[in-house]
């Protein structure tokens, strides 16, 4: 649901006399803080048990949505966002875990399809739900909306049946804290690095930035060797097939990205659409997914997940490109569908990724297992969110200087984008494909 906070963006700019591009630290403070910390507290509810690390992570959370809806200034506001995105570290690192461990193995595969089908709703509803919050409680309604959400999840906790992991959680006292601290200063040092890439600085601090996490995460890969209980199992680390899933993951997110990222603006720019028809256009990519999150499932089934994966990975690329024809010829119908499309790749693809990282792991490690699966995603976002728009500006600067108007500059700047991304995943897929071979199916 935080993708409602980006409705409000325009409005907290102005509330707090923000430049525009202040806002970036709303989401930096957000997403750095979360995607360092969920394979630590993946990890941590292995040990202690995942309704306890959810639970917590709910509980912070509701004290977060408050502290950011009563912030008197952006600084405490942008604190209270690091306190959130330690609660949604909590709650998303456990969630695929108990959605898993509430059912029987034999209904894991469908455990997930509904979990991402939810997921996908809530994309679809987060911008319409706060912008409904917006026109009454201002800009703090993207944030009072969902205190009573975390409150009822928080009622609602105790009529969960047993879970089937009660037997396999371990001790506190086994849990090692050296490795998560390093992984997450690691992880959170390298996307500062790559957010920082876009910022008015010198390349320097980006590359100073980036040696400190390389250098942060060698640490951790030593101390891992030496772990009694490492973060993940040693036979992962050498399994060059659950490497590529991996990296496929975080690829095909970078490629995904690109439509909430960049067709807003060409919607706007070019299209001419107002706020509620971008809206509409943006939401038929998680519609998709809705749909994509359902055929999964007997894809899965019938196919094996790493399959049913590079299935979806490959309708992404067909979508990204046929979105970037869709630009450069401006025809709105083949765009709508090329959208829909590439939603439901999406979907198949988060599926029966999370399920192959599921099916992979050991059945003690469900917590790590799903944290996984929301770090490479988040790689694979903050990454594009730096690398395609300043590709987007090189590309149109190129055409601006060559004697292009501003319109069609830009257009083409898109549709090379869009197109170039999705070639590229497509020409990626075929490796990752030999690799993931020589592994035993899911």
């Amino acid at each position: 649901m935080d993708l409602a906070v980006n409705v409000a963006f325009p409005a907290i700019t102005a509330a707090f006399a923000l430049e525009t591009p202040a806002i970036r630290w709303l989401v930096i403070c957000y997403v750095l803080t979360y995607a360092s910390l969920m394979l630590a507290c993946g990890n941590l509810g292995d040990h202690i048990g995942h309704r306890r690390v959810f639970t917590a992570g709910l509980v912070l959370s509701l004290g977060a949505f408050v502290l950011c809806a009563t912030a008197p200034s952006y600084t405490w506001l942008l604190a209270a966002r690091v306190v959130q995105g330690i609660g949604t570290a909590l709650v998303l690192s456990c969630a695929p875990a108990l959605a898993t461990l509430l059912f029987a193995e034999s209904d894991r595969t469908r455990a997930l399809g509904a979990y991402s089908a939810l997921y996908a709703f809530a994309g679809v509803v987060a911008p319409l739900a706060g912008g409904a919050a917006m026109t009454v409680l201002g800009w703090s309604g993207v944030f009072w909306l969902r205190a009573p959400l975390a409150l009822l999840a928080l009622l609602l906790l105790p009529l969960l049946r047993p879970l089937r992991q009660s037997n396999s959680v371990r001790s506190l006292r086994t849990f090692d804290w050296r490795g998560p601290v390093l992984l997450a200063g690691a992880i959170a040092i390298l996307l500062l690095a790559v957010s920082t890439l876009s910022a008015p600085v010198s390349g320097w601090n980006a590359l100073l930035i980036g040696l400190a996490g390389v250098g942060t995460l060698a640490l951790f890969a030593r101390q891992q060797r030496r772990a009694c209980e490492p973060v993940l199992p040693p036979a992962a680390w050498r399994d060059a097939g659950f490497a590529w899933i991996n990296a496929a993951s975080t690829c095909v997110h970078f490629v995904a990205f690109a439509v909430p990222l960049l067709l807003p603006y060409y919607l706007s720019r070019i299209g001419g659409y107002g706020d509620t028809a971008i809206g509409a256009v943006i939401m038929l990519s998680p519609v998709g997914a809705l749909l994509g999150s359902a055929l999964a499932v007997p894809i899965a089934r019938h196919a094996g997940s790493r399959r049913a994966a590079l299935l979806g990975a490959m309708i992404v690329s067909a979508g990204s490109v046929a979105i970037g024809v869709s630009v450069s010829a401006r025809f709105p119908m083949a765009l709508l569908v090329a959208v829909l499309v590439h939603g439901v790749g999406l979907g198949i693809f988060q599926v029966a990724y999370t399920d192959d990282i599921v099916a992979t792991l050991p059945h003690g490690t469900r917590g790590v297992a799903g944290s996984l699966t929301m770090v490479t995603r988040t790689t694979g976002i903050v990454t594009a969110a730096t690398a395609l728009t300043a590709a987007v500006a090189a590309i149109e600067h190129d055409h601006l200087t060559s004697g292009t108007a501003a319109a069609p500059a830009f257009a083409a700047a898109l549709a090379a984008v869009f197109i170039g991304a999705g070639t590229i995943l497509a020409v990626l897929l075929p490796v990752a494909r030999v690799a993931v071979s020589r592994l035993p199916r899911a």
